[in-house]
């Protein structure tokens, strides 16, 4: 699979694991030889992003260890690139990993896995890459019963998905402690066309793929409870659903075009309202954003629905509509 490069973001502080994820040893295995052999299996264009330069040195020896028993083993072996975030970038948590690494890839599509997902497995990954190229869109998320989705386990159109991080890198730049789109979920939020691919939906499709591939482990009490292959159970109505938005975006280094759409205009009037106090702006705004809310929620995407307008302050009482 040429066409496919994969971000393995390795930058957790796994406070409340205890100790660093990506080098603990479960069955055998770190979680991130497990990463890597996922990984490799579908791509030879791969980026493990770290938190710090400091990090670098440990995760390439845990990957040239990694490489070694491969070939050992008559299997396809690699050394990954190994960056540290990009420190004068805007974003935070995973999705200045993304942003980090997603510049530098070559591949069409782009395979993110986050490291403290030791399930995660090639077939699980082959499964979201078949549905993006099928289903011909920007993005495939895989998507829980009760609503909540994966974004740090899913597959995303390069180029698109780095044309959108640079846009709202630029706002992150520019409005600093006012930006908003700090979950990577705001990914999928702002590209044009996503699939929300319901987790059981695969494992039916797939009879090898089980739904416990998408679970990522907090603690090491969640690692006891799915490493005892504790069932999940297939609860809450939301179900896999194509979601598709026109927006051009109003870039803030090159702003000859007028923002179109509700995300391209509540993200500009948003800016407005930040740098002018006036508001005016920020009523236009949080209207824009009700209604790519109510759009996720009437969609069954309730998670998605709500996640933006949870965070936003509401002075005007303007955000809130009945459940």
């Amino acid at each position: 699979m040429n066409a496919i490069s994969c971000i393995i973001l390795a930058g957790g502080e796994s406070k409340r694991f205890g100790e660093d994820k990506p080098f603990f040893n479960f069955n055998g295995k770190s979680f991130l030889e497990r990463a890597l052999d996922a990984a490799t299996e579908i791509s030879g264009d791969i980026v493990i992003c770290v938190r710090g330069e400091d990090k670098i040195k440990d995760c390439l020896a845990e990957a040239k260890n990694v490489a070694k028993k491969r070939a050992e083993a008559g299997k396809r072996s690699l050394i990954p690139e190994i960056i540290a975030d990009d420190k004068y970038c805007g974003f935070k948590g995973p999705l200045k990993g993304i942003y980090s690494s997603i510049k530098i890839l070559k591949g069409k599509l782009t395979l993110v896995m986050e490291c403290d997902a030791p399930f995660f497995n090639f077939g699980a990954a082959r499964e979201l890459i078949k549905k993006l190229e099928s289903e011909k869109v920007d993005a495939v998320v895989p998507l829980w019963p009760d609503s909540t989705v994966e974004p740090l386990l899913a597959c995303y159109k390069t180029k698109e998905t780095a044309h959108i991080l640079e846009i709202l890198n630029n706002y992150a730049l520019n409005l600093k402690e006012h930006f908003l789109f700090t979950d990577s979920v705001n990914i999928s939020r702002l590209l044009p066309s996503v699939y929300y691919y319901n987790i059981f939906d695969m494992a039916k499709n797939n009879p090898d793929l089980k739904a416990e591939s998408f679970i990522n482990i907090n603690s090491k009490k969640d690692l006891e409870k799915y490493g005892c292959n504790e069932k999940i159970f297939n609860e809450g109505g939301s179900k896999s659903v194509k979601i598709r938005k026109a927006n051009r975006f109003f870039d803030l280094k090159n702003p000859a075009d007028k923002p179109y759409g509700i995300l391209a205009n509540a993200l500009y009037c948003w800016w407005v309202y930040a740098k002018t106090g006036n508001f005016i702006y920020i009523r236009k705004s949080f209207e824009y954003f009700k209604k790519d809310g109510i759009m996720y929620r009437n969609n069954g995407l309730n998670f998605m629905g709500d996640k933006i307008l949870n965070i936003l302050p509401d002075p005007l009482g303007i955000l809130r509509m009945k459940q």
